[in-house]
């Protein structure tokens, strides 16, 4: 009896055990979620550069060791809200543009996406520049960059231009498409985004519409 009672408290130890290990492991989970959550939050309002890991602790309710914890360096929690941004609101996607076949009609529906997009994304894009040349985010600004190859490449499809004009068009396309060209368009000459996109599309036209006129 003495030997069933001993194994029954041992079983009931172990059970009381793990489920103190799984309690744990949730509340750890869900003090990142909020981490990741409160550093996305202030990443999208003031820029990742100015996210103090203690304003983040504040705002995710946590002490700034449990930060620490989490992400001992900026560069683990500043991946982990770039994936969370992509989750919650993804880039426009390219493959999606394919589908319109006039190139001036799909480069007005790629800009009346993207231009929307870097709205909301203002403050992450206008803080890229202070992450530039940081180790460990090569492979992000590598990616960034082929995302912007595909983008320009799938706009370059079906416009009447010769070869002798195509560098013209890919550098038009190329700066129709790029941030600091809608901050230009929108918060310096006061356009809205939808004739922000109207300007540039009239602008890339305006080679093929050269080359026309020429021959």
């Amino acid at each position: 009896m003495s030997r069933f009672k001993c194994r029954h408290e041992r079983e009931n130890a172990q059970m009381a055990r793990r489920y103190r290990l799984k309690a744990r492991g949730q509340r750890q989970e869900k003090n990142r979620q909020r981490i990741v959550e409160a550093a996305y939050q202030l990443h999208m309002t003031i820029g990742a550069s100015r996210a103090s890991t203690s304003a983040i602790a504040r705002l995710a309710g946590v002490r700034r060791p449990t930060v620490q914890r989490h992400f001992p360096d900026q560069l683990t929690l500043f991946m982990a809200c770039t994936l969370h941004g992509m989750e919650l609101d993804p880039p426009p996607d390219p493959a999606a543009w394919q589908r319109v076949a006039d190139p001036r009609h799909r480069l007005l529906v790629a800009l009346c996406e993207l231009y929307p997009s870097y709205r909301r994304h203002r403050a992450v894009y206008a803080d890229i520049p202070n992450f530039e040349g940081v180790p460990g985010l090569e492979a992000l600004f590598a990616a960034q960059a082929q995302q912007m190859e595909w983008q320009r490449g799938v706009l370059a499809e079906g416009w009447d231009v010769p070869d002798s004009r195509r560098e013209s068009l890919m550098a038009a396309l190329g700066h129709a498409i790029d941030f600091w060209t809608w901050r230009s368009l929108t918060e310096g000459q006061g356009l809205d985004d939808e004739k922000a996109a109207l300007l540039m599309t009239e602008m890339v036209q305006g080679i093929e519409k050269t080359n026309l006129s020429s021959g």
